[in-house]
Order: structure tokens, then sequence, then C-alpha cells
């Protein structure tokens, strides 16, 4: 059975630009006014204990997740410009409140609602709290695992860039090879990528065979100078409708071992300089991988709830 839709309208994008306008840190007043009224007016909508929300349209054994919540330090509105010949939504220049446009992940979530809007089958999972530690998503892993009974696939829409099918995150397999190519032959540009950090779809790999995070057009997330590739979000929406399911390879078997803290206890992550790399990587010391890696670094110390003041508390002699 072909569980495709070719259906193509026009995109919501005022709602786009309504949601790109709202800071909303995790579990913050903003956050629950902007879950309910761009979530919450779905029919049939249901939600968990933690918060999270879920749909579920049709049979097919694939889930859908992005995260409500933001980095942003402060909640309210902020304005926002769009440059039309370069196609990038950021923030404007007089805005002096925002530390982040927070397209990571308004981007997902509107994705999410176009693919709701016309009925794509799927479930449908709005996590919370991502941005501190993917608490929403690790909720429903352990407390509410039948939440995802008969899902083959999980494709989260929260990686940065315009060209990435996330294999491995935070050092661990979430997909194998074989569904990324497949994948990538029905997405234009897309290829396989083995540097994925953590999103939600990470605490899923002990559950569902094949879990990625596919990149939806924003750089330099988490920082002022953030930006939103409008032409490929609206590309992408357009992919995503036509996505047919069927030609998905699923090969990968879950296995919580593909996704664990090892590669973190390697040498790789040894102080000292060693003779050697880890197995299958170039790095010899912590100081190597920050400089190869400094997106992956920046990502997994604010994971870790390590913020920009605690960096300058512990290095006073940094101006």
């Amino acid at each position: 059975m072909s569980y495709a839709n070719t259906t193509k309208t026009q995109p919501d994008t005022q709602t786009l630009w309504d949601m790109l306008q709202t800071m909303r840190p995790a579990g913050s007043n903003a956050e629950k006014a902007f879950i309910k009224k761009h979530i919450d007016s779905i029919k049939g909508i249901k939600h968990d204990s933690y918060g999270n929300r879920y749909i579920r349209i049709g049979k097919a054994p694939v889930a859908w997740s992005c995260h409500t919540d933001t980095v942003h330090k402060q909640s309210g509105n902020q304005r926002i410009v769009y440059n039309k010949n370069k196609g990038l939504i950021a923030l404007s220049q007089f805005e002096k409140q925002a530390n982040c446009l927070g397209s990571d992940d308004t981007a997902g979530v509107w994705l999410m609602l176009e693919l709701i809007k016309h009925k794509k089958e799927g479930l449908y999972i709005f996590h919370r709290a991502e941005e501190i530690g993917g608490l929403g998503s690790d909720y429903i892993s352990k407390k509410t695992p039948e939440l995802v009974d008969g899902i083959q696939i999980m494709i989260a829409l929260d990686r940065k860039g315009t060209d990435s099918i996330i294999t491995h995150q935070m050092g661990g397999r979430c997909a194998s090879d074989a569904f990324a190519a497949s994948l990538a032959n029905q997405l234009q540009g897309y290829r396989a990528d083995s540097t994925g950090s953590f999103t939600d779809s990470a605490n899923y790999t002990g559950l569902i065979p094949e879990c990625t995070n596919l990149s939806v057009g924003y750089e330099s997330a988490h920082s002022s100078q953030e930006s939103l590739d409008y032409f490929h979000l609206i590309g992408l929406r357009d992919s995503l409708l036509a996505l047919d399911y069927s030609k998905l390879i699923i090969e990968r078997t879950p296995a919580i071992d593909d996704y664990d803290d090892s590669y973190w206890r390697a040498g790789a992550y040894s102080a000292k300089w060693t003779d050697t790399p880890v197995a299958g990587r170039d790095c010899r010391s912590i100081y190597d991988f920050c400089e190869s890696y400094p997106d992956i670094v920046a990502d997994l110390l604010e994971q870790y709830g390590i913020t920009l003041q605690d960096l300058y508390d512990s290095a006073p002699y940094v101006n």
C-alpha cells in the first residue's frame, strides 16, 4: 500500500510568520499559549501527563517529531524580517531582547502542522522540553512506550542545514544507511549524515528501527545570527507531502546498545593526548574534538543545561 500524498496547495506562511515572532522557553507561559493557539486547536489532538501533544492519522507506521520549546532566554514577542532576495528569515536589526530566532524548532512545528492539515498519514508528536534535555520524548519512551507501538520509522524535523538525513546521534547509530539512501531518493539534495548531536528521535532508538532527523533549513541556531531558509522550507514541505512511505527501506533492528554513552567515555574525550585516535575516529583529545566539531560541542553543553554565563563564570580570566 502506498501512503503518498501529492496534494499541492499554497502553504500557510502567515502562521509560520506568527509562530516565528514568539519567544517560548521550555515550560514558559509563552510556550503554553503557543501550544494552545497552534496545536490544541487541531481536531482530535491528545496530550499526555507530561504535556506532549500527539495525533495519529491513518495507519502508516511512520512517526513525525518536533518540539515546541525554544532556547530563548525570555518569553514574549520578537521582531523578524524577511530578505526576499536571499529567501532568509532572521531577527530584525532593531530586535534587542531576543537571543535567537527560534526556527529550531518552529520550522519543524510548522511542517508538521502542514502535513496534518493535508491528512498525511502518520503519528505526529509535538514534544515538550527538548531544549533542556529531551524530557518530553524521554517520558514517552520510558512511561508510555505503547504510544509508538507499530511505528517503524520516526522522522524528526529538527536539523540545521538543507541536506542532512541523520544516521547517528551523539555517536550512536539511530538509522541505517539503507534507510537514509531510500529517503534521499525522494528528497532532492539530501544525503546521509552521521554527525548528528541530539534531538527527540534519539530517545526512541530502542523502540523504533529507523530514527532520523531531517534538515529543515535553519543555520546558526541558538544565536542572534540564526536564520531560516524559507525557500528550502517550502520545498521540503512539498516533498514531504509527496513522500511515498512504501519506498522507504527498514533495515535497522531497534537496540538501546546502538545509542549509549560508550562513545562519550571513549578516548576521544580523554583530557590527555593519546598516540592513536579512538577506532574510527580522528580526534585524540577534548580540545581536538572541540576544534573539529564546535557545533556538536555547543549543542551538548546546552543539552546538559550549561549556559554561556556558566562558561564565563568558570573562566573568569576570559573577557
